[in-house]
């Protein structure tokens, strides 16, 4: 930490809440983006405190970062868990980066699609499932994807060839109070999807990239996301510049500063308006692999971390563009 930028919390308009320290376990992530925030607000002349108690803090403009497991005993609506704490410390009198709205969008896939909805944000066809609406639903849609509310990643989807496969899923899900599912197309032929990285109206560019099925994924008869978990290549180049203004209206609609959008084409067709997967607030950046370990896939990169010019120094370094960005563009 740049000890010579901070000050005592009774002097400080800016706080940041250590919440690497509020769990019982080192989220390195979390830990870098602390970090790499301390050193882009002492760049700038910004004095700021440091916290790790969120009960004391009142009237301030706080930046935290959240950890997978900030809340404890996580329950199955860990969402709202997240929520209620952010909007807890909004009570308090401060101003949050992420605030409490922000951090809705979260693994919540039913409030995310009903405002991309309501925003006329173009998506795959996407219906919304409950307990009440399951038996009167249309399962018109082939192949399809039925997700979880609060999944993440590639937990909680589950895809299936026949729409009465679909159907009868829904019919034997035992849907908890409130829960819904999203039955939703699966993008016809498209081998890829792109992260795109955005701070207001700015992509960051190292934190932007393509995933690309391999050719055994796209072989096999399995249907996978394109999740580096299943072999998926990830390539930082070939960004259509069209995507970003598009994306700077997209996240001012649905009221967020910083977000990882997920987009896809229907025949990888770029030619085509994109859709969009899913946007969130919380993100992992993958930066580019050094030249050197181009002959490694990115899963095996990321598995490496401790060696020289590996994942986590390269984490740090797009985390801290990410932070320079907020606070040149006055985000925070």
């Amino acid at each position: 930490m740049p000890r010579e930028s901070i000050v005592p919390l009774e002097e400080a308009v800016d706080v940041l809440l250590l919440c690497s320290r509020c769990v019982p376990y080192f989220d390195v992530k979390v830990y870098l983006q602390e970090l790499a925030f301390s050193h882009e607000l002492s760049d700038r002349g910004r004095s700021f405190a440091v916290a790790d108690d969120p009960a004391r803090l009142f009237d301030k403009s706080i930046a935290w970062f959240l950890p997978d497991h900030l809340i404890t005993p996580r329950l199955w609506d860990h969402s709202r868990q997240v929520y209620d704490f952010a909007a807890s410390l909004e009570r308090q009198g401060n101003r949050l980066f992420c605030s409490s709205g922000e951090t809705l969008y979260w693994e919540n896939k039913a409030y995310m699609h009903e405002r991309l909805a309501d925003c006329g944000v173009p998506t795959p066809r996407t219906i919304n499932l409950t307990a009440e609406s399951r038996d009167t639903a249309v399962f018109n849609i082939e192949p399809v994807l039925i997700k979880e509310e609060h999944s993440a990643g590639s937990y909680g989807v589950h895809h299936f060839l026949r729409t009465a496969d679909a159907r009868e899923f829904v019919q034997n899900y035992a849907f908890r109070p409130t829960e819904s599912l999203l039955m939703q197309e699966v993008v016809p032929g498209a081998t890829r999807d792109m992260r795109l990285t955005m701070v207001g109206d700015s992509p960051i560019r190292s934190a932007t990239f393509w995933r690309i099925k391999s050719t055994e994924t796209l072989a096999s008869r399995r249907w996978t996301t394109t999740a580096t978990t299943y072999g998926s290549t990830v390539d930082h180049g070939n960004i259509p510049e069209y995507v970003v203004p598009q994306a700077a209206e997209y996240m001012r609609q649905l009221g967020m500063r910083t977000a990882g959008i997920d987009l896809i084409w229907v025949d990888d067709d770029l030619s085509r308006p994109p859709l969009v997967l899913e946007v969130s607030p919380y993100y992992q950046p993958n930066p580019p692999k050094p030249e050197r370990y181009d002959h490694w896939s990115y899963k095996r990169y990321k598995q490496k971390p401790f060696i020289r010019e590996g994942y986590f120094l390269r984490q740090y370094e797009v985390f801290r563009e990410i932070a320079g960005r907020v606070l040149d563009q006055r985000l925070f």
